[in-house]
């Protein structure tokens, strides 16, 4: 999945214009007689950094300041861990310039095969630019920055998770207010998204199709395949028997 978001990401920076119009940043590269500034490199690795962020976010269990991201990601020695350190570094923008520079390549190498006309492509793309949009939006909106946790807080409800879990015990104090702040954070912010979905979806007319149930659509297309693989395989199949556990459910804005 991470790979994946990275490709995405990736590609959909390269969608920028490669034009540099009124920019007066030195070019990198000039590709068909086309300049690639420095400039457009920012503002694509700008668009990289919110899934690098989410990233360490989900890794990390908390939220991480935009003032803390761009510091590690200046220097990343300065996280005190190593492993942290690696990581950034390898999203630095030296590495990203060569990953935007294939991918503008292979960008143009899409359109002009025809690639990008294809129906499937443009419904994948159109998905990829809802998703993003939304995800930003999101958390624009959230302004996790605005949420705060009092070292009052943080130490009452640290205390209570030690009661809880013994293996926290042996977490450093100063490690474990931190981990818990993060924690009180996140939950802070699932219910701030909660309240604004339900407050965006209240503005709009919603209607559900009742002739049409697509749990027991999904739940009839994996009986379909179930007798199909059984067919193929030479398996009588058994009467009434169960379809074949799925994958989960994607779970959007999560």
């Amino acid at each position: 999945m991470r790979k994946l978001k990275n490709t995405a990401a990736v590609l959909i920076a390269a969608a920028i214009a490669i034009t540099c119009g009124g920019d007066k940043t030195p070019w990198l590269w000039k590709i068909e007689g086309k300049s690639v500034s420095l400039k457009q490199l920012e503002e694509a690795y700008s668009g990289f950094g919110v899934l690098m962020k989410e990233q360490l976010q989900q890794r990390m269990g908390r939220f991480i300041p935009e003032e803390e991201f761009k510091q590690l990601l200046e220097d990343p020695d300065r996280s005190g861990n190593p492993q942290l350190a690696e990581m950034f570094k390898s999203f630095g923008k030296d590495l990203f310039a060569e990953q935007y520079k294939d991918m503008l390549i292979l960008n143009m190498e899409a359109q002009k095969d025809g690639y990008a006309k294809r129906a499937d492509v443009k419904a994948k793309l159109e998905f990829l630019q809802k998703y993003f949009l939304a995800n930003m939006y999101l958390f624009d909106q959230l302004k996790l920055q605005d949420i705060k946790v009092s070292d009052a807080e943080a130490f009452a409800a640290w205390e209570k998770a030690k009661r809880d879990d013994a293996r926290l015990r042996t977490i450093p104090v100063d490690q474990g207010l931190d981990m818990i702040k993060g924690r009180m954070v996140m939950a802070a912010a699932m219910e701030k998204q909660r309240t604004l979905m339900k407050n965006s979806t209240q503005k709009y007319r919603i209607e559900t199709n009742k002739d049409f149930d697509i749990v027991e659509h999904v739940k009839s297309t994996r009986e379909e395949a179930r007798k199909k693989r059984e067919a193929a395989s030479g398996v009588t199949p058994t009467p009434g028997a169960a379809p074949a556990p799925g994958a989960a459910p994607v779970k959007p804005l999560k």
